[in-house]
């Protein structure tokens, strides 16, 4: 009897372990769109492929950002070139890498891409 109980116990600490590690792996989410975040992106645009919303009315959707390339992001964030004209309002706050994680993100949001 003792012998079943440790052979349960065993198997079930194995199936366990498997299903946290596995749930773990499914959880992780873009570098960019983490970074999104904790810079408070959203509070002038939306996202609406990837369900994020702004408070702000007119707030701008970067659902196809990625039409345009990385390097014209960048400098776009950088406060470096125009897009359509228009300057963005403030300049990207954060290291080298965070801006790169981001625009790769960006890079990767087209219309009709899931």
């Amino acid at each position: 009897m003792k012998n079943v109980l440790f052979y349960l116990l065993f198997v079930f600490s194995i199936v366990a372990l498997y299903g946290l590690t596995f749930s773990m792996a499914q959880d992780k989410e873009p570098a960019g769109k983490k970074i999104f975040a904790d810079k408070k992106c959203s509070t002038c645009h939306a996202i609406e492929s990837q369900g994020i919303t702004s408070k702000k009315k007119d707030a701008v959707d970067l659902s196809n950002s990625g039409a345009n390339k990385a390097d014209v992001l960048t400098k776009y964030l950088k406060k470096e070139v125009k897009l359509n004209d228009k300057d963005h309002k403030t300049a990207f706050k954060g290291s080298d890498e965070e801006l790169k994680n981001l625009v790769s993100w960006l890079e990767t949001l087209k219309k009709g891409a899931k």
